[in-house]
């Protein structure tokens, strides 16, 4: 059977051998929330939900460190930066993550999520330093990323955020 996804509006086929009618825990193949059965012994949503419309950032994010530069866009959504050579940022430091963080635009807005062990810090300009250990933060001016140590808007080993009108 088909169902699609409340969240993200992906079509799911289901084998209905897997469906429990009283209690059905299904993930979606797309996004991982569980899947919603209404009403059904086995019946499957007739048509897809609407979609919510993407909305389409007004500005393009860049990210720069050193020679390379990084452009977050919606074909290149989710940026990662750490230690290991399949980063699309690698910082070689001993205070750097292997994977430490990432950067992504998600529904219009850009976020930097943490995910190592010694915090990320960051300062955008007009605001204080900060931070960010194991969450997000919403990325919402100009500043700069430090993947394990502490950086000014000067700082030549800083990751730096950059945004530019989107084409």
């Amino acid at each position: 059977m088909i169902v699609y996804c409340e969240e993200c509006g992906f079509k799911n086929t289901i084998d209905e051998a897997d469906v429990d009618s009283r209690n059905p825990q299904i993930p979606c193949q797309n996004c991982g929330d569980m899947l919603r059965f209404y009403g059904l012994k086995a019946k499957a949503i007739k048509k897809a939900p609407a979609h919510k419309k993407k909305e389409a950032p007004s500005h393009c994010l860049i990210l720069k460190y050193g020679k390379v530069v990084v452009v977050v866009n919606e074909k290149n959504a989710r940026v990662e930066i750490g230690r290991q050579k399949s980063n699309d940022i690698q910082v070689v430091n001993n205070r750097v993550s292997r994977t430490h963080a990432l950067v992504e635009l998600r529904n219009g807005k850009y976020y930097l999520t943490d995910q190592s062990s010694n915090g990320t810090y960051l300062l955008l300009e007009g605001h204080k330093g900060i931070t960010v250990k194991k969450k997000e933060v919403l990325l919402t001016a100009k500043g700069v990323i430090g993947p394990g140590y502490k950086v000014n808007l000067k700082s030549t080993d800083a990751i730096q955020i950059l945004f530019e009108p989107a084409p």
